[in-house]
This record gives C-alpha cells, structure tokens and sequence, in this order.
C-alpha cells in the first residue's frame, strides 16, 4: 500500500508542477491577492478574505478532479495518500500537499497568500544585486560589493 501511496503522490507532484496547474494558481493570485488584506492572524479576519479562501478551494478541488479523472484515480486513494505523506512526515517534500492543505485551512492559505504577495512585489535593492557575467553558462552570479575594501582603495 506504501508503494501505491508514493505513487499517486508523485503523480500528483508531477500534475500540481505542471504548467497548466502553476499558470492556474500564479492566475489566481495575480487576479485575487490585491482584495486580500493581511491582517494579525490572531485578529478579527475580513469576509474578503474568506470569500477569496473558498475561490482557492473551489480552483483546487477543479485541478484535483481533472487529477482524479486523468489518473483514473478514487478520490479515497489520493486522500489516504495525502494522509500517509502527512503521518510520515514526508508531506513536507511535497508541495502537492502544501497546496492542498491551503484549500482546507484558512491559516494556510493565507501563509501561502502573503508569500505570494511578497515574492511577487519584490524588488531588488543594491544589497541584492547581482552581476551576471558574459560567460555566465558556466559561472554563478555573483553578488554585487557596494562597498569598497580597504585594500582597494588607492591613497591620493
């Protein structure tokens, strides 16, 4: 049973990675993560941002159905699957299951909407610049040093 829980959830992994699946939920929260308001968790919640937690839940229960369907699949099994990984602790090497925990818990989702939102309106600084050089097929970048060293600095 172990081995047809890895399985289903590596198939999921694969289908929750695809394009169709990361260019549904980027979608979402490019259209919906500016009507959230990200308030203390531990304070009075908006009905907006329960309205748009169901609009998640309602885009990945469509993803996860198609799953089901292509994969030929019980939505018993993917749940039991999803129930081994988390008791396992092996959940966390899927982001599968990261996704679907979202659309079942609103805590979750609103994590994963603040990430969203922060990775999404970063921008760089001087600090985080990088220098990507011309041969840079073979070469990481390299982080920009807005500061000059002593030794390289030439006395007048």
């Amino acid at each position: 049973m172990e081995s047809k829980n890895s399985e289903i959830l590596l198939k999921l992994e694969s289908f929750f990675s695809s394009p169709n699946f990361t260019s549904a939920i980027s979608n979402f929260f490019g259209e919906e993560s500016s009507k959230i308001e990200f308030v203390d968790p531990e304070g009075e919640q908006p009905f907006s941002n329960f309205d748009e937690f169901k609009k998640y839940t309602d885009l990945i229960e469509q993803q996860l159905e198609s799953f089901i369907v292509s994969e030929h699949l019980t939505s018993k099994e993917v749940v039991e699957a999803c129930i081994a990984a988390k008791g396992s602790n092996n959940a966390s090497q899927f982001t599968c299951v990261d996704y679907l925990i979202a659309s079942t818990e609103y805590e979750t989702f609103m994590q994963l909407a603040y990430d969203y939102s922060t990775i999404s309106n970063y921008v760089p600084d001087e600090s985080t610049e990088w220098i990507i050089p011309n041969d840079a097929d073979d070469e990481d970048p390299i982080p920009i040093d807005n500061e000059e060293d002593e030794e390289d600095v030439v006395p007048e």
